[in-house]
């Protein structure tokens, strides 16, 4: 090959010479001139990073000057003509606005950030905006984007994204800079690489005559670990000081990292494309290959990849490279084995629980019972907590039959529990799928139909945590009481707490400041502190209602604390805590030789803790001064 290859002639390799570019010949002569030195490593490696992307910057806005095409950088094979075979997804890979499959309408995510970016300049200003607008944006914010120097991207894989993104900045004409999880984007890089760009109203230097450029990072969500610490909030610092447009995207909007991301910028939410949009041009590239499929076999295809065009597309590509020819049994086939696994929040198995129509129609009992195993321990809490707002396909409306269906899931939901008890206690784990088949699949099958409002978090967690607190509330107040009432704190809690709120508030409330000593009394009679009268006051008063301490007179309670606080108070146990001495863990070594210094040390805090200073029990007379002392003794 090497010798078949036609020679140049000496004018042509002259001229192949001088149609090298600028930028490769400038990078040629600083590798030439450059003399390695031992100490500049690190900084080399900085100055190369930092260059890097601002060749970056220069190698997009030539290429856009001159009209020429980056070539595709996943190609299968070369064709015998010599051309390039690009992959499908290359190869179809949407031009322009209007062929990214679902997002054709005026109201679309792709109008949206089109509009937003090209009154960009004129929505936002220096002025704090900003600020203002990140506090709006808590409760919705306002739909185009005023105000916000920011947008935010969320959706699933494969709803395009990212073409989004670059397709609007092409046809407004602005030139893009994309950081992806591939590069390192923590805050001491954001601030090299990025800040610099940001402060620039003119791009001139970088972009050679582009008048703007736009910032796009994508996988926000995925910002973590060592590489990437600190750099969601070093480009919240970024979004509130820039000069030019930010593009943001991620798939998990939940995400903890994203929820103080969201308050600065223009939230877009895309959605997956509707089965039949891709199925349509779905159909349309296998008429353009040569393929034939039958539309039913490009539907299994499609649902087994969750709808994600990319995933179908590469499916396609790998099965049509033998036969251009598939029937439906053998998509049927290869969509199974090729199905794509994805893990579903809480949120989204609920829905698909008491999903209706096709989506239901398709899954098997296998399919139903596995989501309930996306997360077995919070999966029965939501089903819980929301089949009661679903209005069930089986009913018809009619409430009788509702009723019935409510009480079927509400008792399968019930035998569910027992199960779940059984393998909390004796840790018989292989009664998972028994919890799975009462806990989910029965309920969803009942209760089948639409959900009339957004999935509702489970109140039973916060009720569990709220339980308790006051359990161990009870208990200190039990103990506090012991030596008065020396009962279970059961009873203290029905008997006790109520006849003793009464008694403490009455005084108060009918007398005034003139109740606060025969409040203090019953108080110390009980062994009661301040604290524990908050605590009765929360445990004896049902929720949602105010205690009586709160409805007093602020003049009174003042009254109240100020009396508590002027007297000592004894109580038969100990208010000050434990003395505890901070050691540091040493070797084997430097224990036994500091055996002996430890127990010295022990038994000097033991005598500490022994004097009578120190002794919370032990009411002591206060000392008269020695001017005191003086002038009694002149008196005598």
């Amino acid at each position: 090959k090497a010798e078949s290859r036609p020679k140049k002639t000496p004018q042509k390799a002259e001229a192949g010479k001088r149609n090298f570019s600028p930028f490769k010949r400038e990078a040629d002569n600083k590798k030439n001139n450059s003399t390695p030195e031992k100490g500049d490593t690190i900084k080399s490696v900085k100055k190369e990073t930092t260059v890097r992307k601002l060749m970056d910057f220069k190698r997009q806005a030539v290429e856009k000057k001159e009209g020429s095409k980056p070539k595709g950088n996943l190609v299968s094979e070369i064709n015998e003509d010599g051309t390039e075979r690009l992959l499908w997804v290359d190869k179809y890979k949407p031009v322009s606005l209007k062929a990214i499959i679902g997002q054709q309408g005026e109201q679309s995510c792709a109008n949206k950030l089109l509009r937003w970016l090209r009154n960009w300049h004129k929505n936002t200003s220096d002025d704090g905006q900003g600020d203002q607008h990140a506090k709006t944006n808590k409760t919705g914010g306002k739909d185009d984007g005023t105000g916000f120097k920011a947008a935010l991207l969320s959706g699933p894989p494969g709803v395009g994204k990212t073409t989004t993104a670059s397709l609007v900045c092409k046809e407004l004409g602005y030139s893009y800079v994309e950081l992806n999880a591939s590069d390192t984007r923590s805050k001491n890089s954001l601030k090299e690489v990025v800040a610099e760009s940001l402060n620039n109203t003119s791009i001139k230097d970088f972009c050679s005559g582009m008048s703007i450029h736009v910032l796009i990072m994508d996988e926000v969500d995925g910002m973590a670990g060592n590489e990437d610490r600190g750099g969601i909030q070093e480009l919240i610092g970024l979004i509130r000081h820039t000069k030019i447009p930010i593009i943001c995207m991620c798939n998990d909007r939940n995400h903890p990292k994203i929820r103080s991301l969201v308050h600065y910028c223009f939230d877009l939410r895309f959605q997956r494309p509707r089965l039949e949009q891709i199925k349509g041009a779905m159909m349309s590239i296998a008429f353009k290959e040569g393929l034939k499929i039958p539309p039913p076999a490009m539907q299994e295809i499609i649902l087994a990849a969750n709808q994600d065009i990319r995933q179908v597309l590469h499916n396609l590509n790998m099965w049509c490279a033998k036969e251009k020819s598939l029937t439906y049994d053998e998509a049927k086939k290869d969509a199974s084995r090729a199905k794509k696994d994805i893990k579903l929040g809480p949120f989204d198995v609920v829905r698909k629980v008491f999903a209706t129509g096709e989506e239901a129609s398709r899954m098997s009992l296998i399919d139903k019972s596995d989501l309930f195993f996306h997360d077995y321990s919070l999966a029965p809490l939501f089903v819980q907590e929301n089949y009661v707002h679903v209005k069930p396909a089986a009913a018809g409306g009619n409430l009788k039959k509702h009723l019935v269906l409510l009480s079927g899931a509400a008792d399968s939901i019930c035998d569910g529990d027992i199960v779940d008890k059984q393998i909390r206690s004796k840790q018989n784990w292989n009664l998972l799928p028994t919890q799975a088949i009462y806990a989910s699949v029965l309920p969803g099958e009942l209760m089948r139909g639409h959900m009339s409002q957004f999935p509702v978090f489970p109140s039973w967690l916060g009720k569990f945590s709220s339980t308790g607190k006051h359990d161990r509330i009870i208990q200190e107040l039990a103990m506090h009481m012991s030596l008065r009432t020396q009962a279970c704190k059961r009873t203290v809690n029905m008997e006790y707490l109520p006849c003793l709120r009464d008694a403490l508030v009455q005084p108060l409330k009918d007398f005034g400041a003139d109740g606060v000593q025969e409040a203090i009394t019953l108080m110390d009679s009980y062994c009661l502190m301040k604290e524990d009268i908050e605590n009765i006051m929360e445990i004896s008063t049902w929720g949602g209602k105010p205690s009586p301490f709160s409805k007093l007179d602020p003049k009174v309670k003042a009254a109240f604390t100020r009396a508590y606080n002027k007297e000592a108070h004894l109580t038969p146990y100990s208010l000050n805590s434990v003395k505890t001495s901070k050691r540091q863990s040493g070797s084997a070594m430097t224990l036994e030789l500091n055996e002996e210094l430890t127990v010295e040390e022990i038994q000097s805090d033991e005598d500490e803790q022994d004097t009578v200073e120190s002794d919370a029990m032990i009411k002591q007379k206060k000392t008269k001064s020695s001017k005191l002392l003086k002038r009694e003794k002149n008196e005598e």
